[in-house]
């Protein structure tokens, strides 16, 4: 049950990102293998900002966040206050953005892997979990 990226999931929705085919490719394997995906609840923000800042299409990063609410793929977790004290000890420690942290965080706390396309967020997250990119 990997935990992904908000990286990921836009490239999965953007046609015109570079990581398109590759993500959806992975998202396509990942589903035919039955595993399910997780994703800590800030993935609806980072999308949101990701999608209207980077296509400029505020209806369409208010329609991918509510399908993103509603997937039966990708499950959201809460940040609870265990995670979020998990994570900033990651942020801190690892000299990594706070969102960030809160990926890696989860996929540590879960004995998961991470994907992501952030390279610094693969890098640095790779001593507490496993990470890799589609």
């Amino acid at each position: 049950m990997p935990v992904i990226d908000a990286s990921v999931y836009v490239a999965i929705v953007n046609t015109d990102d570079v990581h398109h085919r590759a993500s959806r490719q992975w998202l396509e394997s990942t589903l035919r293998a039955g595993e399910t995906i997780q994703a800590p609840a800030i993935i609806l923000n980072e999308v949101a900002a990701a999608v209207s800042r980077g296509v400029k299409n505020q209806r369409l990063a208010l329609e991918t966040i509510e399908r993103l609410e509603h997937s039966t793929i990708i499950q959201l977790a809460p940040i609870s206050i265990p995670l979020a004290k998990s994570a900033a000890h990651i942020a801190a420690k690892q000299r990594i953005r706070g969102c960030d942290a809160v990926y890696i965080a989860l996929a540590a706390d879960m004995g998961e892997s991470l994907v992501t396309w952030d390279r610094q967020q693969k890098e640095r997250g790779a001593s507490l979990v496993t990470t890799f990119t589609p």
